[in-house]
């Protein structure tokens, strides 16, 4: 970068590799990955094997040679520090035996891939091409290589544990524990060939082995009781103070650098200290907090963009080296997946939960890399190698998600929770998603009102929808056998907060409410398949100020809006206290005639007074014309007085007729006079759904009063009845797990 010092060189670095890693890790997630296979490929995207090929000046002056020194001890730091938290989260209880489907599967699925693992490295280093037998010797690089088949990649399991709803059953515990089986033993055979590697010679390796074992035996039994005495100065002071903190720090450090001095690398001193402290406790947890976003979020994509760069895809130039590639990954997937399903089903698992339990196993992701990593650097392994067994890491992260989901779908869960009493034909359904616990007791207001205070089940519903966004903790503790309770970092504990609000109002004024909880990837996807599974009138959801653009029609609403089976209605608080006078603009589309029967609804539930101010350009005819019907053939004033037919409606329809160049206009001078507005999503009102919308919607950003902002579902009305067996089927594989009781 010109005559820049390499401080700046740095800074450039950094800030694109983490833009560069929260895009991608972004992208994957919307494609149901897990975040970190995103950010995995972001590492070799901006690496030479994209990056530099597509603009190779550009990337040399980006990341220049002698700058990638810098960059490989920020991963290290990253990778030692990341290390901590594995053992951190590495429960002993873990590793105790859940009975023999356990043990068996833990041990099948360690020795399979290492017996096949060294076996394959034996082959090519006769088949030529990849390992250099003046540079690698056989005998670590085979260990090496069983040790890196034999991984399974804890943390990226418990989130995707966590995410499809497994982790409090047995077959997720099973997986759970079989991993940390796994990780621990991996992380002990890659200490030996650490050792072999730096030893230069047989009483160098005894005397390594020596030193390791003392060290090992000081960490149990003289520092890890005086972790528990901080824990103890944490319990008496009630805080995770600054100084404790720096002393558990320098603890890691230098645990670290006394691996290093024996011979068998930083990582394992990290990782050690992390594993001995005390597990289940705040104090664990709070620390795990205050260390893991700097580590995720910045060191762990430094260390994944080092790795890219060492990631050279056009290494493999000939044929044979593909092929030496597709063979490694076939091994490996047979190795762990095909030992860990074989070894299960030979111990009574059905042959569903043994795949399922394969395709876990088979999950290598971020700590492949560690190893892979480590490796290349000790010369064990080559560059091309390094890079095969860089796509085998990504390739077996990458297919679980959609292999789990096929043979492992999400009905299969729970049983399904479907109503069981036949609904009336008119029967009303209210979904209320939240996400502001503030939002709750309003929400629940409007839809009681829409709904009908006083009417019974099931003429009625109204459903509270909590989604949560995955917690890999919940894997720990579930796996581990612990009282499993809703703890504050439970998704279960984040879902009573969120609805707790809208429960207590629903209890104190006899509202029954059916609350539904479960982790989600993708919000509107969920609402809208909640929406389907249940039948739902109206999905009703609460305003939020736009982090981006102007719309608040945007992000999650607008995919809510145009993706759901249902009718939606966006509500905008502004001291929302009732419904005793209501105004609804009016133009004659869809979305207007959808906001006059909601109108006629606080009519005839709430008794409110209901204006229609039906606006049409100055010299036309209101009652008829094009935009003066309904669509149906019929004139405005009886489209709107049809919907109004009930001769329990304790007062008539109010229409006004309005001629006005400017609709908005039209609404905003006489809006005053209401204490709600229910208007139709449309253009002549200001108000379309946009993705990222930028244009400002004058109507909500000027209306002093509370409004609904309603959009009709026009493409396939939603069923009322128990619906058609194609419906049910849709139905019975929408979430339905993890449902709260009321307080």
């Amino acid at each position: 970068m010109g005559s820049h010092g390499a401080i700046f060189v740095l800074l450039v670095q950094v800030g694109l590799i983490l833009a560069v890693s929260r895009a991608m890790g972004g992208l994957f997630r919307r494609m149901r990955q897990p975040q970190v296979v995103g950010e995995m490929v972001a590492g070799i995207v901006l690496g030479p094997s994209l990056f530099g090929w597509l603009a190779p000046r550009v990337h040399k002056d980006l990341f220049p040679p002698d700058s990638v020194a810098l960059l490989n001890t920020l991963s290290q730091f990253g990778v030692i520090f990341f290390l901590f938290l594995i053992g951190l989260e590495l429960d002993p209880r873990l590793l105790r035996s859940r009975g023999r489907s356990a043990f068996v599967v833990s041990v099948t699925s360690i020795a399979f891939p290492f017996v096949l693992g060294a076996g394959l490295t034996v082959f090519m280093f006769a088949w030529g091409g990849t390992f250099d037998p003046a540079q690698q010797r056989l005998l670590p690089a085979a260990v090496f290589m069983g040790a890196a088949m034999s991984v399974t990649a804890f943390p990226v399991l418990a989130r995707i544990l966590t995410e499809r709803r497994l982790h409090r059953t047995e077959l997720g515990a099973v997986a759970i524990a079989c991993a940390a089986v796994d990780d621990v033993s991996a992380w002990v055979m890659l200490a030996f060939v650490v050792a072999i590697a730096r030893a230069a010679g047989a009483a160098a390796a005894a005397w390594t082995a020596m030193l390791s074992a003392v060290y090992v035996g000081a960490m149990f039994f003289l520092v890890k009781p005086f972790l528990h005495r901080l824990q103890l100065v944490y319990e008496r002071q009630g805080r995770l103070t600054q100084t404790v903190v720096a002393v558990i720090f320098l603890m890691v450090l230098a645990s670290a650098a006394t691996t290093e001095w024996i011979g068998i690398h930083a990582m394992f001193g990290a990782f050690l200290i992390g594993f001995i402290m005390p597990k289940g406790t705040e104090f664990v947890r709070h620390l795990g907090e205050k260390l893991e976003d700097f580590t995720v979020v910045l060191l762990l994509p430094i260390f994944f963009a080092y790795a890219g760069l060492r990631t050279k895809l056009g290494l493999l130039s000939e044929p044979a080296l593909w092929g030496q590639a597709v063979l490694v990954i076939s091994v490996a997937c047979l190795g762990k997946f095909g030992g860990s399903a074989v070894a299960a089903r030979l111990t009574g698992m059905p042959w569903r939960e043994a795949s399922a339990l394969g395709i876990l196993m088979n999950t290598r992701g971020l700590v492949e890399l560690v190893i892979l990593t480590v490796g290349l650097q000790l010369g064990v392994i080559s560059e091309t190698v390094f890079t095969i067994m860089v796509m085998m890491a990504l390739f077996t992260t990458f297919i679980t998600t959609p292999l789990l989901q096929l043979v492992y779908p999400a009905r299969l869960l729970l049983p399904v929770a479907e109503d069981t009493a036949e609904a009336p034909g008119d029967a009303f359904r209210v979904l209320i998603p939240v996400a502001d616990p503030r939002s709750g007791g309003p929400l629940l207001r409007v839809a009681d009102l829409l709904s009908g205070p006083g009417t019974p089940p099931p003429r009625r519903a109204i459903y509270a929808l909590h989604l949560a966004r995955p917690v890999e903790h919940d894997a720990y503790r579930a796996a581990a056998d612990l009282k499993y309770a809703a703890g504050p970092d439970t998704a279960e504990a984040r879902a009573i907060e969120s609805l707790r609000p809208l429960l207590a109002h629903a209890e104190s004024h006899g509202i029954p409410v059916e609350p539904i909880s479960f982790v989600t990837r993708d919000a509107a996807a969920d609402i809208a398949r909640v929406a389907r599974a249940r039948r739902a009138s109206l999905v009703l959801m609460g305003f939020h100020k736009p982090v981006f653009g102007r719309t608040i029609l945007g992000g999650t609403v607008h995919r809510v809006m145009t993706g759901a089976d249902s009718d939606v209605a966006v509500f905008v608080d502004r001291g929302f206290l009732g419904a005793q006078r209501v105004l609804v603009p009016f133009r004659g589309g869809p979305h207007d005639l959808l906001a006059v029967r909601l109108a006629a609804r606080f009519a005839r539930y709430a008794k409110a007074e209901v204006t229609v101010l039906h606006v049409v350009p100055p010299g036309r005819d209101p009652g008829a014309g094009p935009g003066a019907g309904n669509g149906n053939g019929a004139s405005t004033d009886e489209s709107i007085r049809r919907a109004f037919d009930d001769p329990d409606q304790p007062r008539p329809v109010e229409l006004r007729i309005v001629q006005d160049p400017s609709p908005v206009d039209a609404v905003l001078r006489v809006v005053n006079e209401f204490d709600l507005v229910v208007v139709g999503v449309g253009d002549e009102w200001g108000l379309e759904t946009h993705l990222f919308g930028l244009r400002p919607e004058r109507i909500a950003e000027a209306s002093p009063v509370s409004m609904l902002l309603v959009r009709a579902h026009v493409d396939r009305p939603m069923p009322v009845s128990r619906g058609s067996p194609s419906d049910r089927a849709e139905a019975e594989s929408a979430p339905q797990a993890g449902r709260l009781s009321t307080p």
